[in-house]
């Protein structure tokens, strides 16, 4: 069987296969997370099902999340593409690496036990170490645990001010209770200056004045009403 397999170069295949394999989890996981940290920039039309899973749901809780950051790291472990946990994903590229590994492991076993030529030996080794290369540089170039932690930041900075914001909306009705138990008592204030001023003008028009004449009830209550629209 071994004989059949190195023969078919069916572990130099499987390198290949799951090299494949570990690409094709690193593209759908960077697709993930360019959307999600696109959608940070557009929240009112985001394109993400994540996105709109964290708008959906911080709307229904409103002010009443205690923890944002628990919240939003549990969303991220969450977080799917095409059906598929995007730290499955990423998992699946380790995974891939690892059987690069194993598959390398069962041709240099199968090369030395049936004594193959030389050569073979280096097209594994280069099939192998180009595989494993590929998928772990890629990953670090990627930079998902910045990802990661971009997205943190930004949606409980986000969250955070939102609910302050929420909690400022449900208090502004009382400075408007406070005013309205106040105004009886400036209006009564006003009336008080308003009749103290009355007086000091009669005063002033006493029967030796020369404003006495000016001093009728009708004028009387437009000083009145001058005066009120005067202090207020």
């Amino acid at each position: 069987m071994l004989q059949a397999c190195m023969d078919q170069n069916f572990f130099l295949y499987g390198m290949i296969a799951a090299g494949i394999l570990g690409v094709w989890c690193l593209f759908w996981s960077s697709r993930f997370y360019h959307i999600a940290v696109r959608d940070m920039r557009r929240r009112e039309a985001p394109r993400g099902k994540w996105t709109r899973e964290i708008l959906d749901t911080a709307g229904a809780r409103g002010a009443a999340m205690k923890d944002t950051g628990a919240f939003l790291r549990s969303r991220l472990q969450e977080g799917r593409i095409l059906g598929q946990r995007v730290g499955s994903l990423l998992n699946g590229v380790n995974l891939a690496a690892s059987l690069c590994g194993v598959f390398l492991l069962l041709g240099i076993w199968g090369i030395y036990l049936l004594q193959y030529e030389q050569y073979v030996l280096y097209q594994y080794l280069l099939t192998a170490g180009s595989m494993i290369s590929l998928l772990l540089l890629a990953r670090f170039s990627l930079n998902f645990s910045g990802k990661q932690q971009r997205l943190l930041e930004n949606w409980t900075d986000y969250l955070d001010n939102r609910e302050a914001s929420c909690t400022v909306i449900s208090a502004e009705p009382e400075p408007v209770q406070e005013e309205a138990a106040a105004s009886p008592l400036k209006r009564s204030e006003q009336e008080a200056a308003i009749t103290q001023v009355e007086e000091k003008i009669r005063e002033k028009a006493s029967p030796r004045s020369k404003f006495a004449e000016l001093m009728n009830p009708e004028d009387e209550k437009l000083m009145r009403e001058v005066i009120r629209e005067y202090l207020t």
